[in-house]
């Protein structure tokens, strides 16, 4: 065992990789989700589902994180690995995935559509949820503790460049219709968690998962969804409430409010890579509530300010301490979760993540 601890004591670059495929998958699969699913009612005339879905999404999202870090840890302390719980979440989604494109492609009769369509929309959002939490719980296999914010700064990396890119992302979508997206989106889904499957068993010992460090925190709970939400706050406004705010940019910049937030995620993925090597077990805390209090104060300075040259300094600001609660929110979330209850903990927080974006959603509605 020290022997496997000593050899996994860095980052093991391989798994992460893996990780960070099925991450972006997840990600692509959202933004083509929130593309098609106004598209989709319209297409079969089921408009007045609309406020259902978000309430059942909202409702989904902040649920099934927990209920899939409770089976992740179940299975790992009676089986060795949380692999079970990711791999019958990626078969789920990816069945849903297929049967959508089929659906698209057959064009149903209304009176099957009707009811068909929700369900599958809701079984998605199930699905997705499903695996997402222990998959992304995996990243404490691959790195020690001390070298999360780096691990982490890949994932804010991914996710953050992903969206930067939803409005290119929207047009291939479009250009290859709801029935080959959704059929590709099935096939990505499948193939990147076949491969964190494959390479997460490599760093396990006969299927038993260890630990890169010695490392043992006790759980923390309330901690970890308020870290959860902190984060969650100021990604559900960059995403659904910076485009469309930020169109007033367009007279100086020359661009959409969407594509400003693009670039603002941009420089929020840059910072990420520079803050993450500065973050240390020491400090992890003071930068995070440096990051929280500074985004807070620039943000509402972005929607009270009314010169749009100071605005633009403004989301520069921004960018930098985002990017600083990026990179400690989720290692700090870990260092307060136990060993035993890890995929829990990771569950939890992203329960608190989607606790502000769904009461956006559902404001925004």
């Amino acid at each position: 065992m020290d022997n496997q601890n000593t050899t996994n004591a860095v980052i093991q670059w391989k798994q992460m990789f893996s990780l960070l495929a099925l991450y972006a998958s997840v990600i692509i699969g959202w933004i083509a989700y929130h593309r098609y699913q106004p598209a989709l009612l319209d297409t079969f005339n089921m408009t007045e589902f609309e406020p259902m879905l978000i309430w059942a999404q909202a409702i989904i999202l902040i649920i099934t994180p927990p209920l899939a870090g409770y089976l992740g840890d179940k299975y790992r302390n009676r089986l060795g690995n949380r692999l079970r719980i990711i791999t019958l979440g990626v078969s789920f989604a990816a069945m849903i995935f297929m049967t959508v494109a089929f659906t698209l492609i057959v064009n149903p009769p209304q009176s099957f559509v009707i009811y068909a369509l929700p369900v599958l929309v809701i079984l998605w959002l199930f699905a997705m949820s499903l695996f997402t939490s222990p998959a992304i719980s995996t990243i404490e296999m691959f790195s020690p503790s001390t070298k999360l914010p780096i691990t982490v700064a890949a994932l804010t990396i991914t996710s953050d460049l992903l969206y930067s890119l939803e409005p290119v992302i929207v047009d291939i979508i479009d250009f290859l219709g709801g029935a080959a997206t959704f059929a590709v989106g099935g096939i990505i889904v499948s193939v990147s968690g076949y491969l964190l499957r494959k390479y997460s068993l490599k760093v396990t010992v006969e299927g038993q998962e260890t630990r890169p460090d010695d490392f043992k925190p006790k759980t923390k709970m309330g901690r970890v969804i308020i870290l959860g939400v902190g984060m969650g706050l100021f990604s559900g406004i960059i995403i659904e409430v910076f485009p469309d705010y930020l169109d007033r940019l367009k007279s100086i910049m020359g661009m959409s409010g969407q594509w400003v937030s693009s670039l603002v995620l941009i420089l929020t993925a840059i910072f990420s890579i520079i803050i993450s090597r500065k973050v240390t077990k020491d400090n992890i805390l003071k930068l995070l509530l440096i990051g929280l209090v500074f985004a807070g104060v620039s943000t509402v300075g972005i929607f009270t300010i009314p010169s749009n040259v100071i605005i633009i300094f403004a989301l520069v600001i921004f960018a930098v301490f985002y990017a600083m609660v990026n990179v400690t929110a989720l290692p700090l979330a870990l260092q307060n979760t136990s060993v035993k209850q890890k995929v829990l903990g990771v569950g939890v927080f992203f329960c608190g993540f989607e606790i502000p974006n769904s009461v956006i959603d559902i404001v925004l509605l």
